[in-house]
């Protein structure tokens, strides 16, 4: 019952695949670079069986093809971890880029409306208005006057006097 394994068939394959393998293994775990990983460890494990497969047909010693096959599977996976892992980071970045512009726009459209208020307040009060400081009114009229008019809508109808 026991065979002799002298055959050298897809030993070289093997060899190929466990240091191509070695090298992605290492490369995965550089960070920001391992997911360039991926593209030698796929071809490691496709060196790793197609010589698996050869050993298996002359029926030669398989245990360095299947130590690469497991490198490179362990290589290739760390890889694609860290090009979806980037990928993720990348679209959450773009959303942030995307709803910035808004936000900002929202803070200063909030920040307007509090110096209108405030130069307003001041006017009902009896403030004259040379006096209000140039960097609470730093809008451009046409926007003052929409927001002005904006503000008048929302104001409540004053109760007349009896």
């Amino acid at each position: 019952m026991d065979q002799k394994m002298s055959s050298g068939a897809g030993q070289g394959f093997g060899v190929a695949g466990f240091v191509i393998g070695i090298i992605a293994l290492i490369i995965s775990f550089i960070p920001c670079l391992g997911m360039y990983a991926i593209i030698p460890g796929i071809l490691a494990l496709i060196f790793a069986i197609i010589g698996y497969s050869q050993a298996s047909g002359a029926n030669a010693p398989r245990g360095l093809i299947i130590a690469a096959f497991v490198i490179s599977l362990i290589a290739t996976s760390i890889a694609a971890w860290q090009l979806t892992t980037l990928h993720r980071a990348t679209r959450g970045i773009e959303r942030i880029g995307r709803e910035f512009p808004g936000a900002i726009r929202d803070e200063i459209g909030d920040e307007i409306r509090e110096n209108i208020r405030r130069a307003i307040e001041g006017l009902e009060e009896g403030v004259d208005p040379d006096t209000i400081p140039h960097d609470t009114l730093r809008v451009d009229t046409d926007e003052m006057i929409k927001e002005l008019e904006r503000l008048e809508g929302e104001k409540e109808p004053e109760e007349p006097d009896e």
